[in-house]
């Protein structure tokens, strides 16, 4: 907080490249591209990105 690092940790947001990195997608209930799990918090400095959080990604519903 001090020099204003903030934590990146997007469970069941959508995926944004720009500040995600997908490991995995996964079929999912969920809508495509949402976050489901993450595996490692990412951080920010201010706007910039200083790690990014590496997440599983949903595939969307299976349509059978």
């Amino acid at each position: 907080e001090k020099v204003q690092i903030k934590p990146i940790n997007p469970q069941g947001e959508k995926f944004d490249p720009h500040r995600h990195q997908a490991i995995s997608m996964l079929p999912s209930d969920q809508e495509a591209n949402t976050v489901l799990t993450v595996l490692q918090v990412g951080y920010q400095l201010h706007d910039r990105v200083v790690r990014p959080a590496l997440v599983t990604v949903s595939k969307g519903p299976d349509k059978r």
